[in-house]
């Protein structure tokens, strides 16, 4: 993958010096939108923050992991300068190669990631339908990782470039905090959007690989029309319970991710109704069944007890939060982390009673090609 093609090399040098340094920045790429925004922190470390705290006094971007611990917390970078695409100083990014007070905090190192066997998943899927049928809950979503050597020619600024072309309809983003490392995706999935006075939200459930022919035509297993009806009533509970009863509902419709279609179904209602709230909205939405299950507390627990790697930020939620009065939270999925030699791959799919474990393994290896094919990496 070569830079010679790339539309924003001056972008690409300030990524790279960023990376280089371990300077705290975040790049990102809305959807449907052309102009890439890059926030870059230099002069202090991003903030700790609770997601409890009125989040209505930040702005910046968020990350936070899908669960919090003593290993990962949420994290606000508060740009001390933002850039536009391409619009940026070379005197800038060189004045950054000097900046090496960043160099000194801990960078995750990735030891102890594993690649996920077949077999240990489809156990775990099975272990996951008895589960149900026991009555501990009514669905669980498990996921896996693959752990592959960087080629020696990887860029990173290359492949998030690569990402914006390829994924129109994603959130594409690169991300660096030092104890967060570097994270990469493009991910179909809005928890929140705040822009003009409204306020949105998604349910997205159910999985099937991009073929030809129109979206309109593509069809839904009994599984997978189950699985979004889940994800569905859980969003408009959450929002009933938080006394917003007042919104518009949109489907479920086809739509497109990548080499995915999914069964989505869209929510809005007015920004007023959210007033001073955000964290409480947070709080509940934040693990959405699509990346958890339900309920939530019990689909969490078995999730801690029985996957063996562990999920970090993967399926937490990042995005701009409060600038230019518009937020754009998005699940972390169809993503990867960056360490030094290698990157770490993650999925996960939604198990219910209707699950077949086989079929769940696939579904697993079909979103990771989201980021193997940005890569030009086979798929085994």
């Amino acid at each position: 993958m070569s830079l010679e093609n790339n539309s924003y090399p001056l972008l690409a040098n300030l990524q790279r010096v960023c990376l280089k340094q371990n300077i705290p920045f975040a790049s990102y790429r809305l959807p449907l939108q052309t102009e890439i925004s890059t926030l870059v922190q230099y002069k202090s470390f991003p903030e700790k923050i609770d997601l409890t705290d009125q989040l209505e006094q930040y702005s910046g971007f968020i990350i936070a992991p899908f669960l919090n611990s003593d290993q990962h917390n949420s994290f606000i970078l508060t740009p001390d300068i933002t850039f536009n695409s391409d619009d940026i100083s070379p005197g800038f990014v060189q004045s950054l190669s000097g900046i090496t007070n960043f160099l000194t905090e801990i960078i995750p190192l990735g030891k102890e990631i594993v690649s996920t066997q077949r077999e240990n998943f489809i156990d775990q899927v099975n272990f996951a339908k008895h589960a149900i049928e026991e009555g501990m809950f009514h669905k669980v979503v498990l996921s896996k990782v693959r752990v592959e050597k960087l080629n020696v020619n990887f860029s990173a600024p290359a492949f998030f470039q690569n990402l914006c072309i390829k994924y129109p309809y994603a959130f594409v983003y690169m991300i660096q905090i030092p104890k967060v490392g570097c994270w990469i995706g493009a991910t179909p999935e809005p928890i929140l959007v705040l822009e003009d006075g409204k306020v949105k939200t998604v349910s997205l459930a159910g999985t099937q690989i991009s073929t030809v022919g129109e979206i309109e035509s593509y069809r839904w297993s009994e599984k997978e029309i189950e699985e979004q009806g889940i994800v569905t009533g859980f969003v408009e509970n959450t929002l009933h319970s938080l006394k917003i009863d007042n919104f518009t509902k949109y489907g479920p419709a086809n739509f497109k991710a990548g080499n995915l279609i999914h069964l989505k179904t869209s929510f809005e209602f007015e920004e007023a109704d959210l007033k001073n709230r955000l964290a409480e909205f947070i709080k509940a939405f934040h693990p959405t069944p699509s990346v958890g299950g339900l309920p939530k507390e019990a689909a969490r627990g078995f999730i801690i007890k029985n996957e063996i790697h562990d999920r970090a930020y993967y399926t937490g939620f990042l995005g701009p939060l409060n600038i230019e009065n518009k937020s754009n939270l998005f699940v972390n999925l169809r993503c990867l982390q960056l360490f030094k030699k290698k990157f770490v791959l993650y999925s996960g799919a939604g198990i219910t009673a209707s699950s077949i474990a086989e079929n769940e393994w696939d579904e697993t290896d079909n979103k990771m090609l989201t980021m193997m094919n940005a890569m030009e990496i086979p798929n085994p």
